[in-house]
């Protein structure tokens, strides 16, 4: 897969006039889902511009097989692992490059919210974000979907076509990794069951 730059085409949206229902499901499917993979690609890329072309890059596969991916039991477990692999293929074929302020701050910025002081410096926050980046995939993606966009362990067990034990496990695992890379006895959930 390689995402060209420079090119911003529209997204080819299968159907005609007859197939409106097709074209607004597909619509209103990217809209609700945007975000998450947003979340996703600002994690590991460097900066919104080429944010934004990954995301494009997801809708535009998408539009090509949404009949098929229609037919999944849980759709938005497919586009998250399209999603997935399109960000792991923009990294791997990026040279490495600086985080952007805003990026690094967006992630940070979700976590102070829950944290209550466990962030105390720069160094912190920091030491934070490259943990993130170091958890297994399965962990990365609980942490994002839950930190980043507050989202209840059933959203997320549908995003990662996984049981909400599953879901539960994995950001356990993950918090307590995260709390180890800090230095703190625990890192808090987002509030419960939320």
């Amino acid at each position: 897969m390689t995402i060209d730059k420079g090119a911003r085409e529209a997204v080819a949206v299968p159907g005609d006039s007859a197939n409106v229902r097709m074209e607004l499901a597909y619509s209103a499917f990217c809209e609700t889902h945007e975000p998450a993979w947003q979340a996703l690609a600002l994690t590991r890329i460097g900066n919104r511009a080429d944010v934004a072309l990954v995301v494009e890059a997801v809708k535009e596969d998408l539009a090509r097989c949404w009949s098929q991916v229609l037919r999944f039991e849980e759709p938005a477990a497919y586009a998250w692992r399209l999603a997935n692999r399109h960000v792991a293929d923009w990294a791997a074929a990026e040279e490495p490059v600086a985080v952007e302020a805003v990026t690094f701050a967006a992630v940070i910025g979700a976590f102070k919210q829950v944290a209550n002081g466990l962030l105390r410096s720069e160094a912190d926050e920091v030491r934070l974000y490259a943990a993130i980046l170091e958890l297994p995939d399965r962990q990365r993606d609980v942490i994002i979907l839950r930190y980043l966009l507050g989202l209840h362990v059933k959203v997320i067990g549908a995003y990662l076509d996984r049981p909400v034990a599953t879901v539960h496990s994995n950001l356990r695992h993950a918090r307590e990794r995260l709390a180890r890379r800090l230095g703190v006895r625990e890192l808090p959930d987002r509030g419960g069951d939320q």
